[in-house]
């Protein structure tokens, strides 16, 4: 379930508020896909488009490519300026747009109809601006603005001077987050072929993004970072399945690093730039318990219990329709510490709420049939049974479960209880 979640977050397409640092106080962004339609008529996501960013009121450019889905993010457009973009790569018809503002209009898709693949220069476009009446570009042109006062033009070369040294580090901004999301999207396509031995690499070099850049870079670094935590688990399983139980435990420490990383970062973000924040942190925390979990029950790592148990329960404040899920979680985390006192109590408290909680029952009834007083083995058993009587005849834990039953009846002559009711899920009265 969290990869195919993760590989549904792939690329970072969000509209992205900027943060603030004085590099980017005047700076904004644009993002956008471009289209290439064919001669059949069919549209695809184009690649490899060069768009060409000229600005009008003072001379400047600047420069992007889409990526493999036709998506391209250019950073540090000083937010007063007006536009030119330019459309051209291969096997493509160059076009134009004219006039854009960022302000007014931060996302910029064009479709580029099939054609030599041939780039218009500037001189050409500003031609062909001249022969029309209207003015602009590509069909959606809107009208040059009104020629700059002598004053007027003084004040913006004297503001241009003073951008150009931050023009040059948003360039060095945009080829570290161009870099940074191009291993990003390798390595989640190693995922999806669960080449997850060679996505570490590849979020790992994603990760180094550094995320007080911008608001794009924020999210990248803790997406890779979370991805980076899914590799490593999932190498840790493929290891701890074949019995090389010290190898798997340095992929889960791996992981429960990178996940905390993520976890750090991520709440610093906004719904504004990324609207399935909720979504990807419950993804996050996910990761987070399963690999404590491992680490506790196998590998005797206690002192994982209270500070997971403390992220689970910020969980629980943002996914409130699954806290008995959480609830499980945490109680699962005390069993396997040996609390068994509080195990037993988490378990009881997702109980009262969810009577046919089947993972509680189960996890009830184990922490209770390890007790070495009768009363509580009788009572394990009876919950056992009552899991047995519960769950799903696919659960794979119901062989087990009736073994151990069979196992605690010959051991210590306690025999379950049939439950009062054995329908399916139905509380009882």
């Amino acid at each position: 379930m969290f990869r195919q979640f993760l590989s549904r977050t792939a690329f970072v397409l969000a509209a992205a508020t900027l943060l603030s640092p004085a590099a980017f106080a005047q700076s904004g962004q644009v993002e956008g896909t471009v289209k290439i339609k064919a001669a059949d008529g069919s549209v695809k996501p184009a690649p490899g488009i060069q768009i060409d960013i000229y600005r009008l009121d003072i001379k400047g450019h600047f420069e992007v490519k889409t990526d493999k889905n036709g998506h391209y993010v250019r950073l540090g457009l000083p937010l007063q300026g007006t536009f030119l973009f330019v459309f051209s790569g291969p096997g493509a018809t160059p076009t134009w747009m004219n006039n854009v503002r960022i302000t007014q209009m931060p996302v910029v898709d064009t479709t580029l109809e099939a054609g030599d693949g041939r780039t218009l220069t500037y001189d050409e476009i500003q031609k062909q601006i001249g022969q029309q009446k209207a003015g602009g570009g590509g069909g959606a042109a809107q009208p040059p603005p009104k020629a700059m006062s002598t004053a007027d033009r003084a004040k913006a070369e004297a503001a241009q001077k003073e951008q150009e040294a931050k023009v040059k580090e948003a360039k060095d901004v945009q080829s570290s987050f161009d870099q940074a999301r191009e291993h990003y999207n390798s390595g989640v396509e190693m995922m999806k072929t669960a080449n997850y031995q060679g996505a570490l690499g590849e979020f790992e070099q994603a990760s180094t993004v550094d995320p007080g850049k911008h608001a794009v870079m924020l999210m990248l670094n803790y997406r890779a970072n979370a991805n980076l935590a899914e590799a490593h688990y999932q190498l840790g399983v493929e290891l701890f399945n074949k019995k090389q139980r010290p190898e798997a435990k340095t992929h889960f420490e791996a992981a429960l690093a990178a996940v905390k990383k993520a976890l750090a970062l991520a709440p610093t973000d906004t719904a504004e730039n990324n609207p399935n924040l909720n979504n990807d942190l419950v993804i996050y925390y996910n990761i987070l318990a399963k690999n404590a979990s491992l680490l506790v029950e196998y590998y005797g790592a206690a002192d994982l219990v209270d500070p997971t148990i403390k992220e689970i329960e910020k969980a629980e404040a943002i996914d409130a329709a699954n806290v008995n899920k959480w609830g499980v979680v945490k109680a699962d985390l005390l069993r396997s510490a040996g609390k068994t006192d509080n195990a037993v109590a988490a378990y009881k408290k997702v109980l009262a709420a969810d009577p046919a909680n089947v993972d509680a029952l189960y996890g009830l009834g184990l922490t209770l049939i390890a007790s070495t007083e009768r009363p509580q083995i009788q009572e394990g058993a009876n919950t056992l049974a009552e899991f047995v009587a519960k769950a799903p005849a696919t659960d794979k834990r119901v062989p087990i479960v009736k073994d151990a039953l069979e196992g605690v009846k010959n051991a210590y002559k306690v025999e379950a209880e049939k439950p009062a009711s054995t329908s399916k899920g139905r509380k009882k009265p």
